[in-house]
Protein backbone atom coordinates (compact mmCIF):
# COMPACT_ATOMS: atom_id res chain seq x y z
CA UNK A 1 0.00 0.00 0.00
CA UNK A 2 1.73 3.45 -1.11
CA UNK A 3 1.62 6.23 1.24
CA UNK A 4 -1.07 8.24 -0.18
CA UNK A 5 -3.32 5.20 -0.69
CA UNK A 6 -2.72 4.65 3.43
CA UNK A 7 -3.58 8.27 3.93
CA UNK A 8 -7.04 8.35 1.94
CA UNK A 9 -7.75 4.88 3.78
CA UNK A 10 -7.26 6.49 7.06
CA UNK A 11 -9.56 9.35 5.85
CA UNK A 12 -12.25 7.47 4.68
CA UNK A 13 -12.15 5.30 8.24
CA UNK A 14 -12.22 8.45 10.12
CA UNK A 15 -15.59 9.86 8.43
CA UNK A 16 -17.11 6.78 8.67
CA UNK A 17 -16.36 6.39 12.34
CA UNK A 18 -17.75 10.17 12.59
CA UNK A 19 -20.96 9.13 10.77
CA UNK A 20 -21.78 5.96 12.50
CA UNK A 21 -21.29 8.00 15.61
CA UNK A 22 -22.76 11.14 14.37
CA UNK A 23 -26.29 8.74 13.64
CA UNK A 24 -26.20 6.50 17.03
CA UNK A 25 -25.05 3.38 14.87
CA UNK A 26 -23.79 0.58 16.35
CA UNK A 27 -20.19 1.05 17.73
CA UNK A 28 -19.26 -2.13 16.72
CA UNK A 29 -19.71 -1.49 13.02
CA UNK A 30 -17.28 1.22 13.23
CA UNK A 31 -14.68 -1.13 14.96
CA UNK A 32 -15.36 -4.12 12.60
CA UNK A 33 -14.92 -1.22 9.77
CA UNK A 34 -10.96 0.16 11.41
CA UNK A 35 -10.40 -3.89 11.81
CA UNK A 36 -11.55 -4.94 8.25
CA UNK A 37 -13.54 -7.84 9.88
CA UNK A 38 -16.58 -6.40 8.15
CA UNK A 39 -19.56 -9.18 7.08
CA UNK A 40 -21.61 -8.60 3.95
CA UNK A 41 -24.37 -7.02 6.32
CA UNK A 42 -22.51 -4.85 7.83
CA UNK A 43 -21.50 -3.26 4.91
CA UNK A 44 -25.04 -2.60 4.18
CA UNK A 45 -25.66 -1.36 7.33
CA UNK A 46 -22.79 0.58 7.08
CA UNK A 47 -24.12 2.27 3.73
CA UNK A 48 -27.55 2.71 4.72
CA UNK A 49 -26.16 5.28 7.64
CA UNK A 50 -24.20 6.74 5.26
CA UNK A 51 -26.62 7.41 2.75
CA UNK A 52 -28.72 8.38 5.56
CA UNK A 53 -26.38 11.26 6.08
CA UNK A 54 -25.73 12.15 2.59
CA UNK A 55 -29.34 12.79 1.78
CA UNK A 56 -30.35 14.66 5.28
CA UNK A 57 -26.75 16.94 5.13
CA UNK A 58 -24.93 16.03 2.02
CA UNK A 59 -26.65 18.56 -0.56
CA UNK A 60 -27.09 22.14 -0.79
CA UNK A 61 -29.92 24.67 -1.22
CA UNK A 62 -30.08 23.87 -5.34
CA UNK A 63 -30.08 19.99 -4.46
CA UNK A 64 -26.60 19.72 -5.37
CA UNK A 65 -23.93 17.69 -3.86
CA UNK A 66 -22.08 19.84 -1.32
CA UNK A 67 -18.20 19.27 -0.84
CA UNK A 68 -19.45 16.86 2.25
CA UNK A 69 -21.77 15.41 0.13
CA UNK A 70 -19.06 14.22 -2.38
CA UNK A 71 -16.94 13.24 0.87
CA UNK A 72 -20.25 10.82 1.75
CA UNK A 73 -19.89 9.61 -1.79
CA UNK A 74 -16.57 8.51 -1.93
CA UNK A 75 -17.13 7.07 1.75
CA UNK A 76 -20.32 5.03 0.13
CA UNK A 77 -18.11 3.85 -2.85
CA UNK A 78 -15.27 3.17 0.06
CA UNK A 79 -17.14 0.61 2.22
CA UNK A 80 -18.97 -0.85 -1.01
CA UNK A 81 -15.71 -1.93 -3.20
CA UNK A 82 -15.36 -5.45 -1.66
CA UNK A 83 -19.25 -6.10 -2.70
CA UNK A 84 -17.94 -5.40 -6.43
CA UNK A 85 -14.76 -6.82 -6.47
Amino acid sequence: MTRRSAKNEQQMLSLAEKVLAARHAAPLLAERLAGGHVTSDDRKAIIEVIAAELCEKGFDAESEPSAYGHALERLIDYVNRPNLE
